[in-house]
């Protein structure tokens, strides 16, 4: 029920994208305010901004399981799982980007992930312009699906949804969750970094699969960008050939992921 729970959420996440109630956050928003005017220390915040929400998530899939059995799983797994998945509509922001990069606007381009909430970006070239566009487009593509997608299968709903709320706080100005997402963006991340080589150049890859893996200082973003020009170099100058392969990259690896998936359903 697990796997068949993945596929329907992530059917529905890619044909009909992020929206809808489930991704409607203004109670976490409300939630989030709440909390602002308490002024808590770091654990006291995440207690009340992910541990709380993920408790009393559990005790209504608890009671849901104990009256409905495994179609708890299938109805409100799903659920949880679209939840868990990223708000961001990342095709049309590439879109965009690549609109903006084939007029050579690449100010435009930081401009555009700006508005979409993800900076303040600088760069001082074009070249810079451009790996700092897919640094943030290849980051934003990984945390929106690959995370949710390996804690729900490995650890059940609970756990995705976790990770999502962990995301949706890390912004908040008392309470500083970006190290532990960074934490738990470590394993999905080196498994993507893994994928990357199996796609494309994994001799490329396999140094900084080695080298820089265990690095606990690297960001994860820049790894998965060192990661992606290594795996899957673009020989051109060219910004909209850079971006392309950012979705080239990303969709290859949730083939694979998927196709892993339904392998371990299968021989288990």
């Amino acid at each position: 029920m697990t796997y068949i729970a993945f596929l329907i959420a992530t059917f529905f996440y890619f044909s009909v994208g992020p929206g809808g109630v489930l991704h409607s956050d203004r109670w976490f928003r409300a939630l989030q305010g709440r909390v602002d005017a308490l002024e808590p220390d770091f654990w006291l915040g995440f207690v009340l901004l992910v541990v709380v929400p993920c408790a009393a998530f559990t005790l209504v899939y608890a009671l849901l399981q104990e009256m409905f059995g495994a179609a708890t799983v299938l109805l409100l797994g799903s659920a949880a799982l679209f939840f868990s998945f990223g708000r961001l509509d990342w095709p049309a922001l590439l879109n965009r980007c690549k609109a903006r990069a084939a007029g050579g606007d690449l100010e435009g381009v930081l401009l555009t992930l700006e508005a979409a909430g993800r900076g303040p970006l600088k760069a001082d070239d074009a070249d810079a312009a451009g790996r700092e566009a897919v640094r943030v487009l290849l980051y934003e593509g990984f945390q929106r699906w690959f995370p949710p997608v390996l804690y729900f299968l490995l650890l059940g709903p609970v756990a995705a949804v976790g990770y999502r709320l962990l995301v949706l706080g890390r912004g908040d100005q008392h309470v500083a969750l970006k190290s532990l997402q960074h934490f738990l963006d470590w394993l999905p991340s080196r498994l993507l970094l893994l994928t990357l080589g199996v796609v494309g150049n994994f001799e490329a890859i396999r140094p900084l699969l080695l080298d820089r893996s265990f690095d606990a200082d690297i960001a994860t973003d820049e790894l998965l960008l060192e990661g992606l020009e290594f795996a899957l170099p673009v020989h051109t100058a060219e910004p909209t050939a850079r971006l392309e392969q950012v979705r080239q990259g990303l969709q290859r690896a949730t083939v694979v992921w998927v196709l892993v998936a339904s392998l371990l359903v299968i021989v288990s």
